[in-house]
């Protein structure tokens, strides 16, 4: 490999690249398959380095391939991978992964993210291929994050911060929601921010974060998430929309914080003025979900669990149940989810999760509140799973700002 770095960016270590493939190929063994198959960018960067157009194959034993078709002299720049191989299209690979003595009787695929004409084109260039889905195998590789991953996700809570500490003094009276969404944008990429946010759920859009001024918070939204949002127009229901500052109103800010490919996301609430007596109230109660659902992220703890104990202990007996997590159509039957090299990853806090906890995984809690006639409430944290519960990446104030 070139080790050369014009551009002056810091590249995947060649040890960490090592460690998250010999994951795969220990997961790939116990499905019974030759090997992996990778297509998308989120995969692809997590497993070579680089993100490039072109197919990653990963042999269930033995030493992957990288097959470029552009830009194979930018591969060789970026990854460690020794076996790099320039492609044509899909017609070459039997000859290719017969000469790298690769076989190919059963192949993994990830079926949740792998274009239709794709996968045609595949089984075309491999007639005699079997292929099975190992979307949840990939996913579960990254599910614990490895030190050098929660140093980067640390770095972008810090810069996270930053944009926070930054917002009070953009908030005027009679601004829209689109500006001040531009006015945060505009701080975000000056701090480095990679300006991309990807998802693992297929055909998820999101530009920024979530904007909303007083009850544009609860405005349906397709979005899975609780917040809600107007946006420009329906052919961008994103950031937010032309709605005007009004005093005293909840200003809902959902903005997540990418660092070298690593998020973090985080929620506040401020208020031009003091909000209605109910959203105070409310949002404290937030808080003090949080706080429960924090103390209980240790390894071991078992997600659904979780899930129930809250709405049990804290949800139910409060008379907090409705538009909890969401208004009205926007609820969503979760606390929190993973979070890494994509928003949505796995685990998420809900009554269907029933993998332990691991040390190491990083998860988003977002308890959230919507108040007819006054808008949405809540708070929103990155966490990392420790012995001692939740680590907060996210650090700073979480009460109801009034500016």
């Amino acid at each position: 490999m070139c080790t050369d770095n014009p551009l002056a960016y810091n590249l995947v270590p060649a040890s960490e690249i090592a460690q998250r493939i010999a994951r795969l190929q220990c997961r790939l063994q116990a499905k019974s398959v030759d090997g992996a198959l990778i297509f998308d960018p989120l995969n692809m960067y997590y497993y070579t380095g680089t993100i490039q157009q072109g197919i990653v194959f990963v042999p269930t034993e033995g030493e992957p391939a990288f097959l470029v078709r552009r830009s194979y002299e930018r591969a060789q720049l970026e990854t460690p991978w020794r076996r790099i191989l320039p492609l044509q299209g899909f017609s070459q690979l039997p000859a290719i992964l017969a000469d790298l003595g690769l076989a190919a009787n059963i192949l993994g695929v990830a079926e949740t993210t792998l274009p239709v004409a794709v996968f045609h084109a595949l089984t075309k260039a491999l007639p005699k291929s079997a292929f099975m889905d190992i979307s949840e195998v990939l996913s579960m590789v990254r599910v614990v994050k490895s030190e050098y991953e929660v140093g980067l996700i640390r770095t972008a809570g810090i810069l996270h911060g930053q944009v926070y500490d930054a917002i009070p003094a953009m908030i005027r009276a009679g601004m829209t929601e689109w500006e001040l969404g531009a006015e945060i944008h505009k701080k975000i990429m000056s701090l480095g921010y990679t300006g991309i946010a990807r998802f693992v759920a297929n055909g998820m859009e999101l530009f920024m974060g979530v904007i909303s001024f007083g009850e544009s918070g609860n405005y349906p939204t397709a979005s899975v998430g609780p917040g809600g949002q107007t946006g420009l127009s329906p052919a961008f229901p994103l950031v937010g929309g032309n709605r005007k500052l009004g005093r005293g109103e909840p200003i809902f800010v959902d903005v997540g914080f990418g660092y070298e490919g690593y998020f973090t996301d985080k929620t506040r609430i401020f208020s031009l003025g003091a909000p209605p007596a109910a959203a105070l109230d409310a949002h404290k109660i937030c808080l003090d979900i949080q706080e429960a659902v924090r103390d209980r992220l240790k390894p071991g703890a078992i997600p659904s669990r979780i899930y129930q104990e809250i709405l049990d202990e804290f949800v139910h007996p409060r008379g907090f149940a409705e538009n909890f997590m969401g208004f009205g159509g926007n609820r969503v039957p979760f606390l929190g989810h993973g979070i890494g090299l994509a928003i949505d990853e796995f685990p998420a806090i809900a009554g269907k999760i029933h993998t332990p906890l691991e040390a190491n995984m990083v998860i988003v809690l977002e308890p959230k509140k919507g108040l007819p006639g006054i808008g949405l409430v809540g708070v929103e944290n990155t966490f990392l799973v420790t012995n001692q519960g939740g680590e907060n990446l996210t650090p700073g104030a979480d009460e109801l700002a009034i500016v």
